[in-house]
């Protein structure tokens, strides 16, 4: 064990030195020592302080707790938290800092560019003040650093030296003496020698080159040594040869096997970790990627052949490709999932995802991983307390317990995960659990995933779980009832199930692979999905299902007039499926033949009445309320309740004005045309009812609708007149007949809403006078009359008159009287803002839209230029109010010219692509003086940026392909092979694009054979 130091400030007073320790500095002793003969001890460029600082307590003869006993002295304690051992760092204050500059007799500026921790942090702790350090330690909490280079070393200071330093992962290698400066936790560092291992100093030569050239080669080189750290504890298979090889060759003798093994992953893995970082920081690899998987999300490395493929042959191993084809989980999985979306969804978060290493990916410190050394005595060493592991908490570790063990429950009773998100089985929110699992499967654990992908595969599919469920039906059926049977319709499937089976053979080419492969497990290929037919449902088995429940519900309330549109007989929506029946039984588009009518007439004769229902449902009221005792009309239908009773009186009082039907049936419950006539109100001397008074029942319609026997379609018309419906009870029995209807008003409105259209006209009047037009915006008050609500209402009859197809009314006539324009076919918006635009040449202000007045600095000036551009779209008659304002079309074009600068280099892009036949100019490019080629570039990368602009529009039309989703390097070489087709350097383009054509994206397939370049 480390031996701990008495650095904090209550540990160690003056008087309490152990035997054989030196007495603490102070600072008359830092003060001694400056003016002393030691002389100028420079620092290494990234020393760590602590480093620097036992190179300074060597030159003075000191011990290192010493020296920073006399640095951090004050009062006569020792100022230093933490605890010294030989792999730790120290922060200081600036009190000393000073006294190390003292001690040094360097500058503090020279120090602080020299040391990285100089001025770090300072410390923690509390101190009452004075001098103070802090020790730290860990990989955590320290950057990355090795021993320097002791051959560097001594060439610098002509004496053997030892130092420690902070090295970024490319410096690791001393490619001039061969060394690998490695880290270990618990000591200074160890120089292993690289004389048999060339490929490692080859290596950090790459590494370097891919530095300087890319931008992201950092994040890549992280991204691929979490890939390495993953295999390096799984890849020792009996095919890997190479790493073995390394690991015996660096091996320093009288080191246990084991603990090499352990302490040397990132020196053996160092060679694949480069080759893996250029592969990934490549854009042709990752646009292949993307074009491989089709935009789809991988769900296992198994789905990239070509990227496997790539990758083993820049590691040389070819059974890599084998072995990682099954990974659906881990760093690799990640960026490949990460580059997809990087490239379908194009935003900084994938952009940054794409180069994320996740805590559950990065490898783990080495200090978790060698085994301590054992005691001084010789025991075993003691066991070291239980670290968390990185990517979650023991919190987190519980509750994916919890859930596990949920899911276990749900797949043995289910045989499938795919939960829907709202299911609670046994109170637990599984369905929830997984959809957030889901969601961060890229940043588990590795025994997480493992232990879900164990369960069921088909966990985190990249797609929805309701396709799951479906999928899952399927198989089951096909299990039971044998072959699906596309070519038929699917016909043994229900009709939910076969719609969906016949759905996926409809976008079988677009599915992912690997729902293609589900597919194909229950019979459904490629040429069974192209040979589907849908599923058709059994018209005929649907009107039996519907009649069987009309049937219960008749047998249980006696009819089928009491069936309200909602109505549901045993979950059955009876109400909407006889309402679908009467709509085509009185309807010509799908007529309901007569044996099924035929069938619901025997179940009730009266399910389709010629008169509304409401009226069959308050006579079948009647005939129940009068079962077992006769009606009494000259009594006014006593013994009843109020509602029947008012009902039948109305019935009596329009007796002979009903459908000899509807008085066939009165007459089954004794009301005759004798009896009708005999009716009375109730007695006056009856007793008043209490309380609040129930409303009438609403008044049946008594209308005809159709004949009991469906006439033939040429002689069915639709009604001109209606039977006038039952009123309400007057004071005689038999009231005189209704007067005829008063003729409509020729304004369209009834004669009690003339006056108020007048009052609105009025208000039109005014506001037009006062504005000039009647483009008022919704919520204009004129005068306290809500003016703009009336317009709005008036222009929406008008559009709905005309949609139906209808004259416009004749009133509206008067509003086009005040203002032609008062409902056009464009928005008001426009016509406000034109109706501005008039107003302010009429007033003699400067107008000329060819020279920039109004300025588009301006709203004014804006709408200007906005109608300008977009001139030719415009409706006719916008165009000819422009016209009367001054602006035509060449005043359009003028003033867009001045707008906006980018038509005149579309002209001279159209210029060019007529000259040329293409948009493909180098950058250098200049078109009669004007910089196309650099004017191109800017607006691939806004495009690219932002997203479409009006300039990239009017590109695209003189050139579809100015900006392809490939670089720009190809379209180059494809415009001179299609010019210059029989030159050698063409002849040897092709060839490349022959031997690449699976990976070419399909638009470039598509030019290289319509051109004749490539015969496909």
């Amino acid at each position: 064990m480390a031996h701990r130091s008495s650095t904090t400030a209550h540990s160690r007073k003056p008087g309490n030195e152990r035997a054989g320790d030196k007495p603490a500095a102070s600072g008359v002793l830092v003060t001694a020592l400056a003016g002393g003969a030691a002389g100028r001890v420079a620092p290494l460029r990234g020393e760590l302080t602590l480093s620097f600082l036992n190179r300074l307590a060597a030159r003075y003869h000191l011990g290192l707790r010493d020296l920073l006993a006399a640095i951090t002295e004050t009062d006569g304690r020792q100022n230093v938290a933490g605890t010294l051992h030989p792999d730790s760092e120290i922060h200081l204050n600036a009190q000393a800092r000073a006294r190390v500059c003292a001690l040094s007799h360097v500058q503090a500026a020279v120090l602080e560019s020299a040391l990285p921790a100089w001025t770090r942090a300072e410390p923690h702790a509390h101190y009452p003040g004075g001098p103070a350090g802090r020790l730290t330690r860990g990989e955590e909490a320290v950057a990355p650093w090795g021993p320097a280079c002791p051959a560097c070393c001594t060439a610098r200071a002509g004496r053997r030296m030892t130092a420690r330093r902070y090295l970024a992962p490319q410096e690791r290698v001393c490619a001039r003496h061969r060394y690998w400066l490695m880290f270990l936790p618990g000591t200074s560092g160890l120089p292993v020698s690289l004389g048999q291992c060339p490929e490692v100093i080859e290596a950090q030569r790459r590494h370097v080159r891919l530095l300087r050239r890319s931008p992201t080669g950092r994040q890549a080189f992280e991204v691929a040594r979490a890939v390495t750290g993953a295999w390096w504890h799984g890849l020792w298979t009996a095919d890997e040869d190479i790493w073995p090889a390394r690991l015996q060759a660096t091996w320093p003798a009288g080191i246990e096997p084991g603990w090499w093994k352990t302490a040397a992953r990132d020196l053996v893995t160092y060679p694949e970790t480069v080759a893996l970082a250029r592969l990934l920081a490549s854009r042709t690899l990752q646009q292949r990627t993307v074009t491989e998987t089709r935009g789809h999300l991988p769900h296992r490395l198994g789905e990239l052949p070509q990227l496997l493929t790539t990758l083993a042959d820049q590691v040389g191993r070819p059974w890599l490709a084998h072995h990682l084809a099954t990974v659906t989980h881990g760093p690799l999985f990640t960026w490949a999932h990460s580059c997809v979306r990087a490239h379908t969804a194009p935003d900084p978060a994938t952009q940054t995802a794409l180069w994320t290493v996740h805590s559950a990916h990065r490898p783990r410190p080495l200090s978790d991983l060698l085994p301590h050394p054992p005691a001084a005595d010789g025991a075993p060493p003691a066991p070291g307390p239980a670290k968390r592991l990185r990517g979650h908490s023991l919190e987190a570790e519980r509750a994916f317990t919890q859930g596990l063990a949920h899911a276990r429950a749900y797949h043995e009773a289910h045989g499938h995960l795919a939960v829907p998100k709202e299911d609670t089985p046994a109170g637990y929110p599984l369905g929830q659990w997984l959809a957030n699992t889901r969601a961060r499967h890229t940043r588990m654990p590795a025994h997480q995933a493992a232990a879900l992908t164990a369960r069921y595969r088909w966990w985190n599919a990249p797609w929805s779980t309701l396709w799951q469920r479906f999928w899952h039906q399927a198989r089951t059926h096909h299990q039971v009832n044998g072959p699906l049977q596309p070519a038929r319709g699917f016909p043994t499937t229900r009709y939910n199930l076969g719609e969906w089976l016949y759905l996926q053979c409809t976008r079988y080419p677009a599915l992912h692979p690997e729902q293609q492969r589900l597919l194909t497990e229950i019979g459904i290929d490629r040429e069974e999905a192209a040979a589907a037919r849908p599923r058709r449902r059994s018209y005929a088995e649907r009107f039996q299902t519907g009649l069987a429940h009309a049937r219960a519900f008749a047998d249980a309330h006696g009819n089928l007039a009491a069936v309200a549109r909602a109505t549901l007989q045993d979950g059955y929506p009876l109400g909407q499926w006889l309402a679908n029946q009467r709509n085509h039984w009185r309807t010509d588009r799908q007529p309901l033949p007569a044996a099924r009518a035929q069938v619901l007439q025997d179940i009730d004769p009266w399910w389709n009445p010629p008169w509304h229902l409401t009226w069959q449902r308050h006579y079948h009221r009647a005939r129940d309320a009068a079962a077992g005792h006769p009606l009494h009309p000259e009594n006014g239908f006593d013994g009843l309740d109020d509602a029947t009773a008012r009902w039948l009186r109305a019935q009596c009082r329009v007796h002979d004005q009903l459908h000899p039907d509807q008085q066939h049936l009165l007459t089954l419950i004794g009301i005759t045309t004798e009896a009708a006539r005999t009716a009375q109100p109730p007695p006056a001397t009856a007793q008043p009812r209490r309380g609040p008074v129930t409303p009438p029942a609403p008044t049946p319609t008594t209308r005809p609708r159709a004949a009991s026997a469906k006439p033939p379609r040429t002689q069915r018309a639709r009604p001109t007149a209606k039977t006038p419906t039952s009123p309400a009870a007057p004071s005689s029995p038999l009231p005189s007949p209704k007067p005829p209807a008063a003729p409509r008003s020729r304004l369209g409105h009834r004669p009690d809403l003339v006056p108020g259209f007048e009052r609105a006209l009025a208000h039109a009047h005014a506001y037009a006078a006062e504005h000039g037009h009647l483009a008022a915006p919704r919520d204009t008050n004129h005068n306290g009359f809500r003016l703009g609500w009336w317009l709005f209402s008036q222009r929406n009859r008008a559009k709905q008159r005309a949609r139906d197809r209808l004259p416009p009314s004749p009133h509206l006539q008067q509003l086009a009287a005040i203002d032609p324009w008062w409902n056009p076919p464009w928005d008001l918006h426009w016509q406000r803002n034109y109706h501005r635009a008039r107003d302010h040449a009429e007033t003699g202000r400067p107008f000329d839209p060819a020279a920039l007045i109004p300025s588009p600095a301006i709203a004014l000036g804006t709408w200007i230029s906005r109608a300008c551009l977009n001139y030719h779209r415009l409706h006719p008659d916008q165009q000819h109010l422009l016209t009367l304002i001054g602006i035509t079309t060449d005043v359009a074009h003028a003033r867009t010219r001045r707008a906006h600068p980018w038509h005149t280099a579309v002209e001279h892009a159209q210029t060019f692509a007529e000259t040329h036949g293409h948009l493909t100019v180098p950058c250098d490019t200049n078109h009669n003086g004007f910089p196309l080629g650099q004017w191109l570039n800017k607006q691939r990368y806004r495009t690219r940026k932002t997203g479409p602009t009006p300039a990239a529009h009017a590109l695209t039309r003189i050139d579809p392909w100015w900006n392809p989703p490939w670089g720009m390097v190809w379209q180059h070489a494809y415009q001179r092979a299609r010019t210059q087709p029989h030159t050698p350097a063409t002849r040897r383009w092709i060839h490349k694009q022959r031997r690449a054509w699976p990976l070419l994206h399909p638009d470039q397939q598509h030019l290289l054979t319509t051109t004749g370049l490539v015969v496909s």
